[in-house]
């Protein structure tokens, strides 16, 4: 059910906060235990031991119609209090829409920062916003199939109204082995997640946009496939699957 926003300003911030969420970000558990009966899932994560000289992830909408892209850069930094994932997310004309800081542990990755961008209205700069972390868990190591519901949240106060909250819940549930991803002439095996989710607009009531979709990630490569569809009312979906991967330099060029 999608409840009406009371103002079309409200709406336009809820649709704000849908970009910024959006392409597929940050991804979380709550069920993090360990036991034998659970499988290890961690090779389908991005490939942190090999990120530590950073990669671009490039994506773009399946329907090769629109030209909307999405590219990820993610850097994994060892320090002395642990292993460290940073991804950078910035959207086909090169603007910065999200940061996001996620540790990673023994049985998964927790969220240790996330940084939105939204454009200032009186300025039209790109303007950083920090989110609270509700729920800190990105990415589970260990899954049972199709039993696990796994929770991710987080809010933050838009700049046009300060008192309010925006905020996003998820949940996911794990859908066990998807179809084989052909990758620069390659297939990497996948696993699949079912999403639901919906974010929200606390001031004078609560306003909700719900939404539901599915993830791949593929061994040895991290996420490669991603939909998701908000209401027919809104009519807001994509679908982005993951097209090429190179370094920062490549990203700088493009950019010029």
């Amino acid at each position: 059910m999608i409840r009406q926003l009371n103002t079309p300003t409200h709406k336009q911030i809820i649709r704000n906060a849908l970009a910024a969420f959006g392409l597929a970000f940050f991804f979380a558990v709550i069920l993090f235990s360990c036991d034998s009966g659970k499988r290890d899932i961690r090779a389908y994560y991005f490939p942190v031991d090999s990120l530590t000289t950073g990669q671009v992830y490039a994506y773009v909408s399946e329907d090769g119609t629109t030209g909307d892209q999405s590219y990820w850069y993610y850097q994994t930094i060892k320090s002395d209090s642990g292993t460290f994932l940073v991804g950078t997310q910035y959207d086909r004309f090169f603007e910065v829409n999200q940061i996001v800081r996620e540790k990673i542990v023994e049985n998964g990755s927790l969220a240790r920062e996330c940084f939105l961008y939204e454009p200032d209205t009186s300025t039209g700069k790109s303007i950083a916003i920090h989110t609270a972390i509700e729920s800190a868990n990105l990415f589970p190591f260990q899954v049972t199939d199709s039993l696990g519901v796994f929770l991710y949240r987080i809010k933050y106060a838009p700049p046009a109204e300060p008192e309010a909250t925006i905020y996003l819940i998820r949940n996911r549930r794990y859908l066990g082995d998807g179809p084989d991803f052909a990758f620069e002439g390659k297939a990497y095996p996948t696993i699949r997640f079912g999403i639901r989710e919906a974010i929200g607009h606390s001031a004078e009531g609560t306003a909700e946009i719900e939404g539901e979709g599915e993830e791949w990630y593929a061994k040895g490569l991290g996420l490669v496939y991603y939909r998701k569809s908000y209401g027919t009312e809104h009519n807001i979906e994509y679908a982005f699957r993951l097209r090429e991967r190179f370094p920062m330099e490549e990203l700088v060029r493009r950019a010029q």
